[in-house]
């Protein structure tokens, strides 16, 4: 008898199989992202039609084949429906599930992606923060989550807190003094942050995720964090999402 796992995750993306059947790939805590397969989800009346859904939230009862899951039942925490009638939350939350979906790992424990994940889906679902600083901050905890963050409260070589100059090869923040002593920094050009950006920056990275996503930005803030990380991820992350295309 094939043995069932229980997993909290969320359905990152279903796609059909076969005449009934849906595969499914899901960001779990305990295990990471999976693709698993629902037999028979398309089905009129099936009761995994419901559970297999993008960006459902919930415990996934699962047994293993010999090359995936198997969707068994499903317990549904929360269902992000108002993703389907908004055009734009739609857009963004492919995206944000499409970063997921790239940066973590098969059988690998992921709970703060999970969780990274489900915040921001509310947080588009509440309206209260525009999505394009959604986009920043989930791009910005989302790198350091998976191990590509940058130190942007110090100066990486002599701990001194006060410069905003980043250095994206360094891995973060630079001083003057530390950078003039340097042959090869004094050739690169750094991305110097304005006051208002990398105390927003800083927030984003040490807040808990509950409070993530209760500040704004005025626009020229916003319009300097879009800047920023498109030469952050532009430098650390060499990958075209395709949902960027309709966002």
């Amino acid at each position: 008898m094939r043995e069932t796992v229980v997993l909290t995750g969320m359905i990152l993306t279903a796609s059909p199989m076969k005449e009934y059947d849906r595969r499914v790939e899901l960001l779990t805590r305990e295990r990471g992202r999976i693709s698993a397969f629902a037999q028979g989800a398309r089905k009129v009346g099936s009761a995994l039609s419901a559970c297999t859904l993008p960006f459902t939230f919930g415990e996934f009862s699962l047994y293993e084949g010999r090359n995936s899951y198997n969707v068994k039942s499903a317990a549904i925490k929360k269902f992000f429906g108002e993703i389907a009638q908004d055009y734009d939350m739609a857009c963004y939350a492919s995206y944000f599930a499409e970063m997921a979906q790239y940066l973590t790992k098969e059988n690998m424990e992921a709970p703060e992606e999970l969780l990274l994940l489900y915040v921001t889906l509310l947080a588009m679902q509440n309206k209260r923060v525009p999505f394009r600083l959604v986009r920043v901050v989930y791009e910005m905890r989302m790198m350091m989550a998976t191990g590509q963050g940058l130190e942007l409260f110090e100066c990486l070589r002599c701990r001194q807190a006060g410069t905003r100059a980043v250095y994206f090869a360094e891995g973060g923040l630079i001083c003057d003094g530390c950078a003039a002593k340097d042959k090869e920094l004094k050739r690169i050009y750094p991305f110097i942050l304005s006051a208002d950006a990398l105390y927003s920056l800083q927030y984003i990275l040490s807040s808990p995720l509950e409070r993530l996503y209760s500040f704004t930005v005025i626009d020229s803030v916003q319009e300097e964090l879009e800047r920023f990380m498109r030469s952050y991820l532009g430098r650390y992350l060499p990958h075209h999402f395709k949902s960027l295309d309709f966002i």
